[in-house]
């Protein structure tokens, strides 16, 4: 029994973190190998969407002038081009420093303290663009992110572009670089979902959405998880266009990744399941084997580390041995590089390899969290980095 439970944790394991990726790319191999080819690109060029750019935003007063000043000098039309920034109860310069800036272009919104789903939900009443863009206040658009994005909403078959968020990388904090390995797995796997139309996630820092599909949203729920399940769930598509970047940085410190992923997990968790039509594979097929694997596995990855942990050292004990040997050996290396890794982030060490299977666990104890919590009843409404 320790052996099936080791086998089959393991193979799940390798699905969720190489497996699924490596799937993909076949199978979008198969596609280009027998597609036909597609008729010719006109020269004729649509009319840009109007589009209009939400900030949400809740004492950000470090940031905001730069966030909008950034925005404006995106190359997209001007008068297609709207900002709406919704200042949800702050108490610091943030709603005065909007109300400066001499701009028709950019709205003030103020709400008192709904949380940042609920600020969106009263935010998009007032809005009647084609195209409603959700960022964050310390994002940055590179300058052709706006047009990249407005490009895919010319196919009418298109609800949703997701754009390329990219890290900066700190190669002082062994965790925030670790984390780069698997974000840019991330990045690969919604780019060959995307390819195959398969795509049901985006980054809540840089993804647009045409107006219409919009729907009023649980707060509860983040914007980042039910908008495009809601999308394809209405017959359209959620695209990841590679060239639309727009940057972030990694928030630094264990204790702050943590607590983030734990909000995420949470969020996500309760938000895939509120659509349980999607993971239905005798209804949507193809959907329920990328949210499965993309999200709900990877969630539960933590449950099928420990049960292979324990199954090995099981065997270890029970039936020492060479075999016994070689299926612990993985798994305990895991764990004591994390340690290490543990302690040379405290002691502001770095130890080569150590800092990856530190954060490797650190997420993995936050998806395990998160889901106890969601299981719970819990609920958050916190802005990201509260």
């Amino acid at each position: 029994m320790a052996w099936l439970l080791l086998a089959v944790s393991t193979a799940v394991l390798y699905w969720i973190y190489d497996g699924y990726g490596r799937f993909l790319q076949l199978c979008v191999a198969v596609r280009r190998a027998i597609a036909r080819p597609c008729a010719l690109e006109t020269d004729l060029q649509p009319p840009w969407p109007e589009m209009t750019v939400l900030l949400t935003v809740h004492n950000e007063e470090a940031v905001i002038q730069q966030r909008i000043t950034n925005t404006l000098e995106c190359d997209y039309p001007a008068d297609r081009l709207k900002i709406l920034v919704a200042s949800d109860g702050s108490t610091d310069r943030t709603s005065e420093i909007v109300r400066s800036i001499a701009d028709a272009r950019v709205t003030l919104m103020e709400t008192p303290g709904l949380g940042k789903t609920g600020t969106q939900n009263e935010a998009l009443k007032i809005v009647n663009s084609d195209i409603v863009v959700f960022t964050d206040a310390d994002i940055v658009f590179d300058g052709g992110f706006l047009q990249r994005v407005a490009e895919r909403f010319h196919d009418p078959n298109v609800g949703a572009v997701d754009g390329r968020l990219m890290y900066a990388k700190n190669a002082a904090d062994a965790n925030t670089t670790s984390q780069g390995f698997y974000w840019n797995y991330e990045m690969k796997v919604r780019h060959l979902e995307s390819q195959l139309g398969w795509l049901a996630v985006v980054a809540g820092a840089s993804f647009a959405v045409r107006r219409e599909l919009l729907q009023t949203m649980d707060p509860s729920i983040g914007e980042d998880c039910i908008v495009p399940l809601d999308v394809v769930q209405r017959g359209y598509l959620v695209v990841h266009e590679p060239l639309a970047v727009a940057y972030d940085e990694f928030e630094e410190g264990s204790g702050i990744t943590l607590r983030r992923r734990i909000r995420q997990t949470l969020r996500n968790w309760q938000g895939t399941w509120s659509r349980p039509a999607l993971l239905n594979p005798l209804r949507h097929p193809w959907y329920a084997l990328a949210l499965w694997s993309h999200k709900l596995l990877k969630w539960l990855s933590p449950v099928f580390l420990l049960i292979a942990l324990f199954a090995s050292c099981w065997l270890l004990v029970t039936v020492p041995g060479a075999f016994s040997i070689a299926a612990a050996l993985p798994y305990l290396l895991l764990f004591g590089m994390a340690g290490l890794g543990w302690l040379a982030t405290a002691f502001g060490r770095k130890i080569p390899g150590t800092g990856v299977a530190f954060s490797f666990l650190l997420a993995n104890t936050a998806f395990l969290v998160g889901i106890v919590r969601a299981t719970l009843g819990r609920r958050v409404h916190a802005y990201r980095n509260a």
